[in-house]
């Protein structure tokens, strides 16, 4: 009885263990989850000024922002600096504009309210300062969830 008892309570930590593992170790969507879109936009040539909705477009399916990164390829200017902000309609989906260093990837902070309705049309500002500042090839990542 003893040798049962204790096989069934080291089997139930094994298992308490392997649970909390496999938790702690899948923080990221698998490659095999359904209803996911990554959404890459290039946004090319080289910027010199502040753009509003540098890039447009809908959403093709009610679904939750899960992330924006963002980076440049090269800047150039005297302490040129440049944020990137993703809008819905006139809303920033980012706590904060995303800080750009070129050559890194930046990711942004989401706001509470992630939802987008389908339809609605998202864009990528561009703000952009220093002196005789130039940002080339930049990118914004997107990353949704079909709801």
């Amino acid at each position: 009885m003893k040798k049962v008892l204790l096989s069934t309570l080291i089997s139930a930590v094994l298992m308490l263990g392997l649970v909390a593992a496999a938790v702690a170790a899948t923080p990221n969507p698998s490659p095999a989850s359904p209803g996911y879109m990554v959404l890459p936009l290039q946004i090319s040539k080289q910027w010199t000024t502040s753009t509003t909705a540098v890039v447009k477009f809908k959403a093709p399916f009610p679904c939750v922002l899960i992330n924006v990164y963002a980076t440049a390829r090269a800047s150039g200017g005297t302490t040129p600096t440049l944020t990137v902000d993703l809008k819905e309609g006139a809303t920033s989906k980012l706590s904060t504009p995303i800080n750009i260093t070129a050559g890194t990837v930046s990711e942004g902070t989401l706001t509470a309210t992630t939802r987008i309705a389908d339809e609605s049309v998202l864009s990528v500002d561009l703000a952009i300062g220093g002196t005789t500042p130039t940002w080339d090839d930049i990118t914004v990542l997107v990353v949704l969830k079909r709801l």
